[in-house]
């Protein structure tokens, strides 16, 4: 009997399931496609360490999974408030409380079983989707993936218990609330905001404050990108977090009323009417707001900060490794310990050696460079290092960088920032019954070696010095290759040469002498994989909720809209101009907590451009603004769709022809 009753009532109120058939069946989808991105043999095959990567991925999933199950139950909470008139009556006319509540678990059970069906299907286009950008960012060609049957068995476990932990909260109220309640619940008058003025100044004092969070923020990282230490960056982002939260509530609680004390604002049109509605519905709602757009503004900087971490890692390669392969001598290691004829054998079979360089590192044994430091007093700093010029030259001319010349001159080249911060100006350095004075200071110049700075100097300058390491860059012929696969070769065949104290018992050396490009690009794509596909999938559930949330939360309200409407119908309102209320009610609600993340969409852009030039990623920098723009599009087309279908089913609930 409660089955067929539960399937007569869906279909009678098909509207008010429509938010929340929509919403079930997208998240459904996401967590199939989740599941069987986590399970399919892609991941195992082609994602080094991809049990570590399945295992981070159920995680998040388990994470995701306990915040729908709460959202869900807020939502339950709202269609079951939204027919407490037609529970309330059942009541009266005699079914006991366990007989409503079976009715109205076997509607969302019916309405489950429904968007599960939908959500699967669904869910299987979106996974090939999720399959194709993990494949892309893998650099690997795309073919269409298998599904798996653990990958379906865990959503409908996920799904079922996520229904069933939604269905304590219908229990609850359902158990608590009275027949009167009920029955008359939308007559009861919702409480005015006390001291409006007070809210707007914590308003306005939160909006200051978020500037302040975001402007000390982006001094904090760009000091941190210099090299400095920055301690207060973890209180930057909770007073942020705080702000957010004050400022819709503020918003919320003093907008309304101080627009109501406008003449002109009030003298047009429905404008009083509108207001009217929308001041208890936001005070009331004003700590949810602050919730919906934090949690929306975490999927809009994350799904933008995964992406831009994609676009910078190619460029950054380049930064961080110049040349194909680089072989970093090591002073302390004994003669023959490195096998660099059987190294080359390998580099040769795997990716071919087209070009070959060589370059060495000399000491004096002296720190008249490192005492100038302001880290000098602070940690054991090494000998200071020098190149000649020729090996700079020979060095950077394949990278093409003009060669320079020194004439009794010298020229600090960092690899680190700070290499900078030194007042070098007015260094004169004698050597050798010669005075060498400053050319200039760059850390601009590719990367090549692991010292904080080393000093170019004329040829002769090295002449009574001792070379300490003798390096090698090369070009390879192959620009694509199987790096991880070189660089076990590599890291066999040094831990065979290595005595007892590097690994002579197999064990990989702790640090490999090679650094190889194609090793570290695919263990990055490694990472952006797994960090895009988690990012979006976390990012869409957390946006699918919070809009749910909304137009939940908007269609709950309508039978006490319907009557007020009523009202303005009786008093002469045409259909027009009811509508045009319901539009302005409506839309203000929805846009108070998302107009923020949207515009945060502008400053993270920003943010990410400055630090891209700061790494000097001038391409990656520009992406970053196309990246923030699609992110942003999709995002206004979720929020469209859900305001749209809500809309919709107010104005023909409300609205009076």
């Amino acid at each position: 009997m409660y089955l067929n009753l539960a399937v007569r009532n869906v279909k009678r109120q098909v509207g008010n399931y429509l938010i929340y058939f929509m919403t079930v069946s997208l998240t459904v989808a996401l967590l199939f496609a989740i599941n069987n991105v986590i399970y399919s043999r892609e991941l195992a095959v082609f994602v080094d360490r991809g049990e570590s990567a399945r295992t981070a991925l159920k995680i998040l999933v388990a994470a995701i999974s306990f915040v729908v199950a709460f959202v869900l139950s807020y939502a339950t909470s709202f269609l079951l408030k939204r027919r407490k008139r037609e529970f309330g009556t059942y009541l009266t006319l005699g079914m006991d409380r366990r007989g409503i509540l079976r009715l109205f678990l076997a509607e969302t059970f019916v309405i489950c079983g429904i968007a599960l069906g939908a959500g699967l299907t669904a869910g299987g286009f979106l996974f090939q989707g999720l399959m194709a950008v993990m494949m892309k960012l893998l650099e690997m060609d795309f073919s269409m993936s298998s599904y798996s049957l653990e990958g379906l068995f865990r959503t409908v476990a996920l799904t079922v218990g996520i229904f069933l932990v939604a269905s304590l909260a219908s229990g609850i109220y359902l158990k608590r609330v009275s027949i009167y309640d009920l029955i008359h619940g939308d007559r009861k008058v919702e409480k005015r905001v006390k001291r409006p003025g007070l809210w707007f100044a914590v308003t306005a004092a939160a909006l200051g404050g978020m500037a302040a969070c975001g402007i000390l923020f982006w001094r904090s990282v760009d000091i941190s990108l210099r090299g400095g230490t920055v301690d207060s960056m973890e209180y930057l982002l909770a007073g942020f977090i705080l702000c957010v939260m004050l400022f819709h509530m503020g918003a919320a609680k003093s907008i309304v009323f101080l627009l109501l004390r406008s003449p002109r604002v009030c003298g047009r049109g429905a404008n009083t009417f509108v207001l009217r509605q929308l001041s208890g519905s936001l005070s009331v709602n004003s700590v949810m707001f602050g919730c919906l757009a934090l949690l929306m503004s975490l999927a809009v900087v994350g799904t933008n900060f995964s992406f831009i971490q994609k676009a910078a890692q190619e460029e950054a390669l380049y930064v961080e490794w110049p040349y194909d392969i680089m072989y970093y001598s090591n002073k302390y290691h004994r003669e023959g310990a490195v096998p660099l004829e059987e190294a080359e054998r390998s580099i040769a079979e795997y990716a071919g050696i087209r070009r070959k360089v060589l370059w060495r590192i000399f000491e004096t044994g002296e720190q008249a460079f490192y005492s100038r430091t302001w880290w000098y007093e602070e940690r054991m700093a090494p000998n200071d290092s020098f190149m000649t010029a020729s090996d700079f030259n020979a060095l950077m001319a394949p990278l093409g960088v003009e060669p320079v010349a020194l004439e009794g001159q010298f020229m600090i080249v960092g690899s680190d920032a700070k290499a900078a911060e030194p007042d070098w100006s007015g260094m004169v350095w004698e050597h050798g019954g010669k005075r060498y004075t400053f050319h200039s200071c760059r850390t601009d110049y590719p990367k090549i070696s692991y010292l904080y700075f080393y000093v170019v100097v004329p040829d002769e300058a090295v002449a009574d010095m001792e070379c300490v390491e003798e390096s090698r860059a090369y070009l390879t012929e192959k620009q694509r290759f199987d790096g991880i696969a070189l660089h076990g070769e590599l890291a066999r065949l040094l831990s065979a040469g290595a005595d007892e104290d590097w690994g002579g018992d197999g064990e990989e050396p702790q640090r490999l002498e090679f650094e190889i490009r194609e090793y570290h690009r695919q263990e990055e794509n490694n990472v952006s994989a797994i960090l895009v596909v988690g990012a979006l999938f976390a990012s869409a559930v957390f946006l699918l909720l919070a809009m749910a949330i909304l137009a939940l939360k908007t269609l709950s309200g309508l039978g006490e809209d319907k009557g007020r409407y009523e009202i303005l119908f009786r008093l002469g309102m045409g259909q027009r101009e009811q509508a045009r209320a319901l539009f302005g009610q409506t839309f203000f609600f929805f846009i108070a907590p998302f107009a923020l993340p949207m515009a945060l969409s502008v400053p993270m852009a920003a943010f990410g451009a400055h630090v891209m030039r700061m790494e000097g990623m001038e391409a990656s920098a520009e992406a970053v603004w196309l990246i923030a723009g699609i992110v942003a599009g999709v995002t206004a087309l979720l929020y469209l769709l859900y305001y749209t279908a809500s809309y919709l089913i107010a104005r023909r609930t409300v609205v009076r022809d």
